[in-house]
């Protein structure tokens, strides 16, 4: 591929066109393991195609141009009229078209599909999700928000909101689709969801909504899901009621609100966040009114793992550009992947992605199960969710930062993708509740014994895993052990590092119990990274990390 190119390939073997899927072995190795042999079997090519897709020059240079060329917010028509509208490059639109034409979200609600393949559909949909984000990770928070109004509607909705919406928001052509949002924080509360203002007013079979909301991603999106306290309720989020706002009217009119302006932000700039004021917006409500927040924590879920896989993205297209990078350039007379300092970097980039990989995949499967039915799912999903989102979206930062010191002057040149991956990287730990936030909330399912079945489940992989790893079987025995016996006693100061260790004994289970080399090296090189620096890394498991993870 030429080097004039934004997406560069720049090692000397390479013969065929790039492939985020087949020319990631632990993907191909992980997915077939998570779901049926006919999931499978249907899923493969999509993977494969969108894989070929995401690498392409042509989606890159629409990502680059994207993020260049941000949305820009109309306010008022040539009369003087106010509209609000948002206009997008082309390019943006060209990859709305490659994003939901994939079916990374109309595969979840597809009747056909849901019957033949429906308790794998949360891990297809998010596979297909993890190869485009590779390259585009602002687009994917649209596409997270629209899948997540399509789930709460599917959860909670009337029978008529279902029919109606739901085949629109998980439409593959573009000219058919509804796109969603979630308006939730506001200024005077920001994580403090309780401390909202906004307020409803019954109006007939409608609700009127007035206020303000600060953090408005997607805010041109046909379908908003929105919390607001219903006149007279009390106080705080058990106040908050869950309502459906249409952008647009039955007779064609905008709806009451005004966007106020669009967001200057440091990243993810290909998509619009803005400032909307309420004017009496009508909406309708979703579910129960007293159980709104309690019905939103749904989509934040949903959010949140979406969230991590954007991150797991970040870490995978990183490795990838810095290892083609090493691999192509000499440096003191040998190629720069030789050097010991060098494989040691990319051995714990490895190590990371693979495990972080893991486990948002597993974490796929378990609220696959859980929608199934599933409750020891459900108590694995409620508790492992907040850990894995803070995790790995630091990770992602990290993998980024490292990605352009490997690559070295060159990597912090805007021509590079690997600046842009920083920058929309730092938005990870922020949106959807940050890590302090996060660690709160993970307190809080612990303390429902939600922790109870995730040492079970730790436990249980343990069991299976080969017999020659027996002394990786027995640190994190003892890990996961720590933790159990502290928790009851456990300060608030120290939540994080009890969160972190039970995060990472459960990791390390999934590792342990695969089976492969190179997740068994990136197990014992997780435990010299977390555990003991001084555990030495063999020459078979940096071979594994760093000559066999890019193929």
């Amino acid at each position: 591929m030429a080097n004039d190119s934004p997406f560069r390939i720049l090692a000397r073997d390479r013969a065929q066109a790039p492939n985020f899927f087949t020319q990631d072995p632990v993907l191909r190795r992980l997915l077939p393991t998570l779901v049926t042999e006919a999931t499978w079997k249907w899923l493969e090519p999509q993977l494969v195609r969108m894989g070929a897709q995401a690498a392409s020059a042509e989606i890159n240079r629409c990502s680059d141009i994207a993020d260049k060329q941000s949305p820009v917010l109309r306010q008022y028509d040539s009369h003087g009229g106010r509209i609000d509208e948002v206009d997008y490059h082309p390019a943006y639109r060209d990859l709305e078209e490659v994003a939901y034409g994939s079916g990374m979200i109309g595969v979840k609600y597809d009747p056909e599909l849901r019957a033949a393949y429906g308790g794998d559909l949360q891990v297809s949909g998010f596979a297909l999700t993890l190869l485009f984000a590779q390259t585009e990770c602002g687009l994917t928070c649209p596409a997270c928000m629209t899948d997540g109004v399509a789930r709460l509607l599917a959860l909670f909705g009337s029978d008529e909101q279902q029919q109606t919406h739901i085949p629109r928001l998980a439409a593959r052509d573009r000219a058919k689709l509804h796109r969603g949002a979630m308006f939730l924080t506001e200024k005077q509360g920001g994580s403090d969801v309780g401390a909202n203002e906004t307020h409803a007013v019954r109006d007939g079979d409608q609700w009127r909504l007035t206020g303000e909301k600060w953090f408005c991603s997607n805010v041109d999106a046909e379908q908003i899901l929105i919390l607001a306290r219903p006149q007279g309720a009390p106080a705080g989020t058990k106040g908050l009621g869950l309502f459906l706002m249409p952008r647009d009217l039955p007779d064609g009119t905008r709806n009451h609100y005004r966007i106020d302006r669009i967001k200057d932000k440091l990243g993810v700039r290909s998509m619009p966040t803005g400032e909307v004021t309420l004017e009496g917006a009508l909406a309708e409500l979703v579910g129960d009114v007293d159980k709104g927040f309690k019905q939103m924590a749904e989509m934040l879920n949903l959010s949140r793992l979406y969230n991590a896989f954007c991150s797991v993205s970040a870490m995978r297209r990183s490795i990838f550009e810095a290892t083609d990078y090493l691999r192509a350039r000499d440096t003191f007379g040998v190629p720069a992947i030789g050097h010991a300092l060098v494989r040691q970097n990319l051995a714990d980039l490895n190590a990371e992605e693979i495990g972080a990989k893991y486990t948002v995949f597993h974490l796929a499967r378990q609220l696959d199960a859980a929608d199934r039915g599933s409750a020891n799912d459900a108590r694995l999903v409620r508790m492992l969710t907040p850990m894995v989102k803070y995790s790995t979206a630091k990770l992602a930062v990290w993998a980024a930062s490292e990605g352009i010191e490997l690559v070295g002057g060159n990597g912090y040149i805007e021509e590079s993708v690997l600046p842009r991956l920083l920058r929309d990287a730092q938005v990870l730990p922020v949106w959807e509740g940050t890590t302090n936030i996060l660690v709160l909330d993970t307190m809080r399912a612990a303390a429902k014994g939600n922790h109870e079945a995730l040492y079970i489940e730790i436990e249980t992989r343990l069991r299976g895993a080969p017999a020659q790893l027996a002394d990786e079987v027995d640190r994190t025995r003892k890990l996961a052990a720590w933790s159990a016996s502290e928790l009851a006693e456990l300060a608030l100061p120290r939540a994080k590092r009890w969160a972190d260790r039970t995060l990472l004994a459960y990791e390390l289970s999934l590792l342990l119990n695969d089976g492969s080399p190179t997740a068994a090296a990136a197990a014992r090189r997780l435990m010299r990274r977390h555990l003991d620096p001084e555990l030495e890394t063999s020459l078979e498991d940096l071979a594994q990390l760093v000559d066999h993870t890019v193929a």
